[in-house]
């Protein structure tokens, strides 16, 4: 093992318990021995051995960019770990300096960041390009600093190449304890199209519930919203925000998922978790027809792609699916195989950890 071995993550956008920084690195990392914190949002405590400091509410999007990302930087900094690895880009200043001050730096790109300012609605689009063009320039400028950055998709390690030490993909696949594998036959199951995640429009919020429409069957949402109680219909259910344990519920009862992310430059080479979550649940799914999503499930037959903004095409592949439930099982049978096979965390898990030897 490196001799560095206190390790902290931080992070001012997500939850102390996100999947990917929580549930999948930080459980790696302890499990291989580290001593491991998480400075987030929300109360001190300790989860599976992993130390996570609570640096209480965030107040708007604002208010975490420009005030309370410095508190969790302050945070941070008084843990005196060896390595500090950060997963938000308003927090590249702070990562700086922590590398300035003799620590080793790792920043965990999720998303390619100056693409998605393009499509970032709160920003006013005369302004985006621009806004993009200078964060670029300053995320060169840190990098280049920094002892690694990971990033979630090969896509985006493509877009550090050149600029930075090294860059490793740590694909944010599934585990395997965590999303179960459903047994219960299709033809016994209720026909219910299921989705948990952010809702939202660019997420497809709008085409799933019109897609339902006069669709024998129900569509059953679950995950964050500001909207969605605008459109519920008779044939569409919102659970709200719900744990695993009532997803994996969820995907045992339901014939079929949707992941239908609309058309943005962020989307086109993203690999979205959802996607791979249904597989390991045995799960076939209606997804966007972006090349690199068409690739994995048209050549793998785990599910079916359609333009997303397509509502007929949604409509279709919905009601095939729902009403073969025979063919449908064995898609999803053909999507388990595959998370098996190659898309999930273990594999992940080792790229993890010997990165963590090496700086």
């Amino acid at each position: 093992m490196s001799e560095h071995k206190k390790i902290c993550h931080f992070t001012s956008a997500h939850e102390q318990c996100d999947d990917r920084i929580y549930l999948k690195e930080c459980i790696s990392l302890v499990n291989a021995g580290y001593e491991v914190y998480i400075v987030a949002r929300g109360e001190t405590q300790n989860l599976n051995g992993i130390n996570i400091i609570g640096c209480g509410v965030q107040k708007g999007r604002l208010g975490r960019i420009f005030g309370f990302s410095k508190k969790v930087y302050k945070t941070a900094k008084k843990l005196n770990c060896d390595v500090y690895h950060f997963h938000d880009p308003e927090l590249l200043p702070y990562a700086v300096k922590l590398k300035k001050a003799g620590k080793k730096v790792i920043f965990d790109s999720h998303e390619d960041v100056p693409a998605q300012i393009l499509d970032k609605e709160w920003i006013p689009f005369p302004f985006r390009k621009l806004i993009s063009i200078i964060y670029k320039k300053y995320e060169t400028y840190a990098v280049r600093q920094f002892d690694a950055v990971i990033t979630a998709t090969s896509h985006i390690a493509e877009q550090f190449e050149g600029r930075t030490k090294k860059v490793v993909v740590i694909n944010n696949y599934p585990k395997l304890d965590d999303i179960i594998f459903q047994t219960k036959p299709f033809e016994d199951r209720d026909k219910i199209v299921c989705y948990a995640g952010g809702i939202s429009e660019i997420r497809g919020e709008k085409v799933m519930v019109e897609a339902m429409k006069s669709v024998d069957g129900k569509l059953i949402l679950a995950g964050e919203s500001d909207s969605i109680n605008n459109i519920i219909r008779d044939n569409i259910v919102y659970l709200g925000k719900i744990n695993r344990t009532k997803v994996n519920e969820l995907y045992g009862n339901a014939r079929c998922g949707l992941v239908l992310y609309q058309p943005a430059k962020n989307h086109f080479e993203a690999q979205p978790i959802k996607m791979f979550e249904y597989m390991a649940a045995g799960l076939p799914f209606v997804a966007s027809d972006f090349p690199l999503w068409k690739k994995i499930v048209s050549e793998n037959e785990c599910g079916i792609c359609v333009p997303p903004s397509d509502i007929e095409s949604v409509k279709k592949a919905c009601i095939l699916l729902l009403e073969n439930p025979v063919k449908s099982q064995e898609m999803g049978k053909k999507g388990r195989e595959l998370v098996m096979g190659k898309y999930n965390w273990d594999v992940e898990e080792k790229k993890l950890i010997e990165l963590y030897k090496e700086i």
